[in-house]
């Protein structure tokens, strides 16, 4: 089957090298298809409002203040009514504060209350992250950190206004001219975070770059009545190690991987698919210059007298593609299909990770129409995905969480995976990312989410689903793919400010995003099937087989 590209239509052709590209130059970054009622309209606050930040203000603890209080008896019957509390009032928030595992042993908690009047908390965490997502039926969110000047250096900075007439509204996207306002305020960024917290963080290549922004451009505080912070973007593809249910390799019976299968689609066309990130099929470079390996470096090539392509072979192209790759089933002899189609650039050198992308999604097909793509399903204790979820009620706060999935074959496989713990986890909404590669001219926009740390965390599951809903729930909505994670605190921050430690010794919570899907995948019908039947305990990788009335796949278990 020839391969084809189903590119969208917002890709713009680069320049050339010799002809520089001006902040000023917004239509040279087209915007992706975002929903109109997630973006913000920018409507016109009171004139009060404008120039006021969102109010933050610190709880302290019963140990801050020196006052121990019995009210909900023993500290261990107050920890766990503190874990049940539904809701927040005056005489219960300084106890939910101190008992609540997620608040007690913090040192900084702060509450501050959005434009709909709803509170949220937010947490300066320690080294582990935070254990849940409410605490009293209030989110809990993250409070970011960014570079300052070095005090030593004592100079001062021009300010630079804020550009916005407006009091932006961080539980939605911004607009396409939001992001050229800030491309000609900070022309050395390469991204921005918006951040329910009420923050927006502009992203830079180095330390380096952050300094010459001061220098040159100003400092700003603000952005649409957002606090405004500086940082250098550590984004990393989500490529670690995890065997499960849906993991694929190379060729056939390999073990080792680093990735995973995603949802089954029927397009519109009637064909069916497999989604698979782009990331982990070519080559690969860090937006601060440094390489990182593609997948195909993680196995064994295949031999020179295969007919088989193995992954990360391509099929009479020199471009950096996925097209034409085999993917097999990992652990199995199974060949799931070969790549097909692909809506993230194909150039012919390394691709900047995450900049260079805009969707990080390929698709895999049967290899011929007499063979049929597997069936991806829910693991055991999960619901089953019936459809696609809105962006908007992600950022609103509905409940979240993110899976893996698993292929149904022929051959039980036992396989232990340390991706998702449970099968699944809860997760809570922390913001957008948007980010522009100036050699490609395109941007992209991401969800931005955190989960539960439970010793087991979904860092290391590439391809793990976002969905709509609860884990106990029967059905749910698939939202987008986690594509990469990045540290809170950002190498740059923690040299700045834990000079004397060693930055291997300190632990990093971190948060995932996924990019926005293409609009062809989001009107696609997703094939899901009911969720596995559980099985006999076994441990990885042997096989059982097993009456064909029970012949499901792998549990991550």
């Amino acid at each position: 089957m020839p391969a084809v590209i189903r590119t969208s239509t917002h890709v713009a052709t680069p320049r050339s090298k010799r002809q520089r590209i001006y902040a000023g130059d917004s239509g040279l970054f087209p915007y992706p298809p975002v929903p109109d009622d997630s973006t913000d309209p920018h409507e016109e606050p009171p004139a009060e409002w404008l120039g006021l930040l969102r109010s933050m203000d610190q709880v302290s603890s019963e140990d801050d203040l020196g006052t121990t209080s019995s009210e909900w008896g023993s500290k261990e019957v107050a920890t766990a009514r503190a874990t049940i509390e539904p809701t927040i009032t005056p005489q219960n928030e300084n106890l939910v504060r101190t008992y609540h595992p997620s608040l007690g042993p913090v040192d900084g908690v702060w509450v501050t209350k959005e434009s709909n009047e709803k509170s949220i908390w937010l947490v300066a965490p320690g080294p582990l992250g935070i254990p849940h997502t409410h605490a009293g039926g209030r989110e809990i969110h993250f409070l970011p950190a960014g570079l300052s000047p070095r005090t030593m250096t004592m100079i001062c900075f021009k300010a630079q206004p804020d550009p916005i007439k407006a009091v932006l509204n961080p539980r939605r996207f911004l607009q396409s001219h939001d992001l050229h306002v800030i491309r000609e305020m900070f022309p050395l960024a390469v991204g921005a975070r918006v951040l329910i917290s009420g923050f927006i963080v502009i992203l830079f290549k180095s330390r380096a770059d952050v300094e010459k922004s001061w220098t040159q451009d100003g400092e700003a505080c603000t952005f649409g009545n957002l606090r405004l912070l500086y940082d250098v973007m550590e984004d990393s593809p989500t490529r670690t190690e995890v065997s499960g249910g849906a993991a694929i390799a190379s060729k056939p019976d390999a073990l080792e991987t680093s990735v995973t299968l995603r949802l089954k689609l029927r397009l519109l066309d009637g064909q069916e698919v497999i989604t698979v990130p782009t990331h982990a099929f070519v080559k690969l470079r860090r937006i601060n210059g440094s390489c990182l390996r593609r997948l195909a470096d993680w196995f064994t090539p295949a031999g020179k007298d295969s007919h088989e392509p193995a992954l990360g072979t391509m099929r009479g192209s020199a471009r950096n593609s996925p097209l034409g790759k085999i993917v097999f089933l990992a652990g199995d002899s199974r060949k799931i299909g070969v790549i097909t189609t692909t809506y993230d650039p194909t150039p012919s050198n390394l691709l900047t990770f995450p900049s260079g992308f805009l969707h990080d999604l390929s698709l895999i097909t049967a290899e011929a129409p007499s063979k049929s793509l597997p069936s991806i399903i829910s693991p055991d204790g999960t619901p089953r995905v019936v459809g696609w979820g809105s962006y908007r009620n992600v950022l609103d706060g509905h409940p979240l969480f993110v899976m893996g999935l698993n292929v149904m074959t022929g051959n039980l496989i036992r396989r232990t995976s340390f991706g998702v713990s449970g099968r699944a986890q809860q997760a809570l909404a922390e913001g957008s990312e948007y980010l522009w590669d100036k050699e490609t001219l395109s941007q992209s926009v991401s969800i931005l989410w955190r989960t539960e740390y439970d010793g087991d965390s979904p860092t290391d599951l590439s391809s793990a689903t976002l969905c709509l809903g609860q884990i106990s729930d029967r059905t749910c909505l698939a939202v987008c793919f986690q594509n990469f994670e990045f540290p809170l605190y950002s190498r740059a921050f923690l040299e700045e400010d834990h000079i004397d430690t060693p930055l291997k010794k300190v632990a990093r919570p971190r948060m995932k995003g996924g990019f926005l899907l293409p609009s062809e995948v989001q009107r696609a019908e997703i094939i899901c099937d009911d969720p596995e039947i559980s099985a006999a305990p076994g441990t990885f990788p042997t096989r059982e087989r097993v009456p064909a009335g029970f012949r499901r796949s792998s549990s991550h278990r």
